[in-house]
C-alpha cells in the first residue's frame, strides 16, 4: 500500500515543484507593476485592460525597447466575453504584450493607450504611434479621450 501512495505522490510533487519554478508560462506584469526584473532567456508579458467596444487600443510606442536587451514576441488578445457573436461593437478583455529577455541590461518599454481618435500613426502596421495633437486654441479633451503612455523599466540579469 505504501509503495502505491509513493508512486502516486511523486508526479504530484513534481508538478508542484515545477509550478513554483515558473515552468507553467511566462511571468505577467500588470499596469501597476512598472519595474520588471527577469533573467536572460526568460519570457514575460505586460498585461493591460482593453475595451474595444469603447474604441480603446494599446500599442508599443517609440522609442522602442533596446533590441539587445528584450525582443518583442507579439501581442495576444484575451476577451472576457464567452460568446463573441452576441457582443455588438467590440469586447472587453486583456492585451498581453509578450517579450523575451535576450541580453543583460536595462531598457524601457512604452505602451500607449489610445482611445478612439487619440492616436495617429502606423499602430499595428508597424509604424510609430503617437498621440494626436490638440488643435491650437481648442480646449483640452477629457482625459478619457487622450492617449496615455505607460512606461515599464525592464532589467535583464545574467543567470
Amino acid at each position: 500500500m505504501r509503495s502505491n501512495l509513493t508512486r502516486l505522490a511523486s508526479p504530484l510533487l513534481l508538478m508542484t515543484v515545477l509550478t513554483g519554478c515558473g515552468f507553467t508560462g511566462p511571468d505577467t506584469y500588470e499596469l501597476d507593476q512598472k519595474s520588471v526584473e527577469v533573467e536572460k532567456g526568460e519570457e514575460f508579458a505586460l498585461s493591460v485592460p482593453v475595451d474595444t467596444a469603447m474604441g480603446e487600443w494599446w500599442y508599443v510606442t517609440s522609442p522602442k525597447p533596446d533590441a539587445a536587451v528584450v525582443d518583442g514576441l507579439g501581442k495576444d488578445e484575451k476577451t472576457d466575453d464567452s460568446d463573441e457573436d452576441d457582443k455588438v461593437g467590440g469586447s472587453s478583455g486583456t492585451d498581453l504584450f509578450k517579450f523575451k529577455a535576450v541580453g543583460p541590461g536595462t531598457t524601457k518599454i512604452r505602451l500607449i493607450e489610445c482611445p478612439r481618435g487619440a492616436c495617429a500613426g502606423g499602430g499595428s502596421a508597424g509604424g510609430p504611434v503617437t498621440p494626436s495633437p490638440v488643435p491650437s486654441g481648442s480646449p483640452s479633451p477629457d482625459k478619457k479621450y487622450r492617449a496615455t503612455i505607460h512606461t515599464y523599466t525592464v532589467t535583464v540579469k545574467q543567470p
